[in-house]
């Protein structure tokens, strides 16, 4: 493909010697001295690059069977725990300074991506001796070629590119390898994904901007050189991968995901991800070495998905109905962008609590489908879900107020999150709004199967408004059976609102008390004017009790409760005006106090929910292991924590 034009005359070649991942060298050479030198340094650093790689993925595939091996065969041991203790004190809170830049990110997030860049920094350099040489161009006296060292480091960095391409489809498969041996979330993979994506777009744009200056500037004469080099089919298939690439990382970021849904980035990504492997292939065929695993995993990926569908779904089969089942679902629809979906499965589909399922909405066409993690527990003919809309497919649904709707369920995909909880792990589990969907099932499979006794268990929820609560009232009817598993809701947008402001605004007093209990309430206040959240069990309530406003957006409940005196609070124009106050409650104390109170055995916290909440939760997580205590038999220092971050 490109040996007609190469530096080197092939047809006057008496031997060749082979380069992995690169065209064959002549030797011995018969250019002149200055076009031999500069080919020593192009093959010599073209050697060191595949080396590199290789050492990159050796590391890479080494750390993860260790990690595999301990995280299956010595998670009880004291050593490991204590390790794992001493981990999580230092590197599992956020990494606060870089939030603008990385996100909600925790320091071995960050850690990990600081040394993979480093490395790659540092050997995309080395190896390479930087010098120019000036050579003559044959049958051309008097006109000149400047040679330096941007070719042998362009090509560097494009070893390197493909080299991390593979990795980068790891990192965003669902059926992810890295999962299974690991034991961690996919979604927990989505950081480095990203920014792998990131790095291999530098090196890829750095890549093409060096090869322009070489093969249009430096390369005489112009513009015939350039004009030959263009036309080749390996640099339109260069220029394809570049575009291809460029799409990518456009349509990767958030601004697009926001304006065209998550649904099109998805396939989208998939379908360019694909393409943009193969144009790399056609581009240097010598590489494939890393295309043909990239393509594979991609393969896999899809494949495994199938297949997984397939066995679950198998006894439609033997109904004759096809793969697929088209199942009628219930919508209950709470306020204006929460619906709870509920339906009868028409087979007993085996999951693992934690595990979620996509959904497709048939109205919306059968090439689309969401991720929704189920709320109720597995082997159980019914299913529950909880569907918070932002756009696209679940704005349509809940905005045509349905009463049922037709969907298509696949899957599950994750990971099993209770699989390595103890008999005498302490649970807390913590969820912001439509997070509880993540947290209940453990809850409900810990008190269905008599498994709570002699832990300390408690779920904190915290939600907007106490109406919210009416989302899964039944499991919390449930779960306040059991009276080892204590319920503490926090609300944060409903307060008391003073007599003298006329405005109808609100802000939160001074005196504004959280999580108080229920009892404690009354007797703080005993009035007859006081006006009480209802009484729902065992709950604590984050509200002050005097007089807490009455929040509606109807003008018949406004006049009504104008009537019998009450504070009215127009909700939706407060927080449209950006009026409705927010209590923030003080997790970080709730799990301090938590793990303060734990008699026996470690604590494993359960967390989904804003990235505030996450943020907050992970940091006292961080800050109450203690690695001396773990070792020392002291089992209240092992804090864990399993969390959800695909509601970011």
């Amino acid at each position: 493909m490109i040996e007609p034009r190469h530096i080197q005359d092939y047809s006057s070649a008496s031997t060749l010697e082979p380069h992995w991942g690169y065209a064959d060298r002549v030797v011995p050479c018969t250019n002149d001295a200055g076009s031999c030198e500069y080919l020593d340094v192009v093959y010599h650093s073209h050697d060191l690059g595949m080396l590199y790689s290789g050492i990159l993925w050796s590391i890479i595939i080494g750390g993860l069977l260790v990690w595999g091996i301990i995280h299956r065969s010595f998670s009880s041991n004291r050593l490991t725990r204590t390790i794992n203790s001493a981990i999580r004190k230092r590197l599992l809170p956020e990494f606060k300074i870089g939030r603008y830049f990385f996100g909600r990110t925790t320091r071995l997030q960050i850690l990990v991506l600081l040394c993979l860049t480093i490395y790659l920094i540092i050997f995309s350099f080395i190896g390479i001796k930087y010098k120019t040489w000036i050579t003559p161009v044959k049958n051309n006296p008097g006109v000149y070629n400047t040679r330096s060292s941007i070719g042998p480091l362009s090509d560097r960095l494009g070893i390197l590119a493909y080299a991390l391409t593979p990795l980068s489809i790891l990192l965003g498969s669902r059926e992810s390898i890295l999962s299974q041996i690991t034991g961690i979330p996919y979604q927990h993979f989505n950081f480095l994904h990203r920014w792998l994506g990131h790095i291999i777009f530098i090196q890829s744009i750095l890549h093409t901007i060096f090869w322009c200056i070489v093969e249009i500037k430096l390369y005489q004469p112009q513009p015939s050189v350039a004009k030959a080099w263009i036309i080749q089919p390996y640099i339109i298939w260069g220029i394809i991968a570049i575009t291809l690439l460029l799409l990518l990382w456009i349509l990767s970021t958030s601004y697009a995901r926001n304006k065209f849904g998550y649904e099109f980035f998805r396939k989208a990504h998939y379908i360019l991800a694909m393409i943009y492997i193969g144009a790399c292939w056609a581009h240097w065929k010598q590489l494939k070495c890393f295309m043909l695993p990239s393509l594979l995993f991609w393969f896999l990926d899809r494949i495994i998905r199938l297949i997984k569908t397939f066995l679950i779904h198998y006894k439609i089969l033997s109904n004759g109905k096809g793969l697929f089942e088209i199942i009628k679902a219930n919508i209950k629809h709470f306020d204006s962008d929460i619906i709870r979906l509920n339906f009868k499965n028409p087979i007993e589909i085996e999951f693992e609590i934690g595990q979620h399922f996509y959904i497709c909405f048939i109205k919306g066409g059968i090439w689309q489908s969401h991720p929704f993690t189920p709320l109720t527990l597995p082997n159980s003919s019914n299913q529950g879900y909880l569907i918070r809309s932002k756009k696209g497919e679940t704005k349509r649904i809940i905005n045509e107020f349905e009463e049922n709707t037709s969907i298509i369920l696949t899957g599950p995909h994750g990971v099993n999150i209770m699989k390595n909880l103890s008999d005498q792990d302490n649970i807390l589990c913590i969820a912001g709004g439509t997070g509880i969907t993540f947290v209940l099932p453990v809850l409900l499979y810990l008190s269905k199967y008599g498994l709570t006794n002699g832990r300390l268990i408690e779920l904190i929820w915290v939600i907007r408004h106490e109406r919210d609560t009416e989302w899964i009232s039944n499991e919390l009817e449930e779960l306040r059976k059991d009276e080892n598993v204590k319920i503490t809701i926090k609300i944060t947008r409903e307060i008391p609102i003073s007599n003298s402001q006329s405005s109808g605004t609100s802000t939160p007093g001074a005196s504004s008390n959280l999580s108080k209990d229920l009892n404690t309430l009354r007797l703080q206040d005993n009035s007859e004017d006081a006006i009480l959240p209802s009484t729902l069990g065992k709950e604590e309530y984050g509200e002050c009790p005097c007089k807490p406003p009455i929040y509606t957006s109807s003008p018949s409940s406004s006049s009504n409760n104008a009537k019998e005196g009450k504070e009215i609070v127009d909700v939706e124009k407060d927080i449209e005006q950006g009026l409705e106050p927010h209590h923030r409650p003080n997790l970080r104390q709730a799990v301090k106090d938590f793990v303060s109170r734990t008699v026996n055995g470690p604590t494993v916290v359960y967390a989904s929910g804003p990235g505030g909440i996450i943020s907050d939760v992970r940091d006292e997580v961080a800050e109450c292991n203690d690695a001396s205590k773990v070792w020392n038999g002291e089992e209240r220092g092992e804090v864990k924590l399993i969390y959800d971050d695909r509601l970011e």
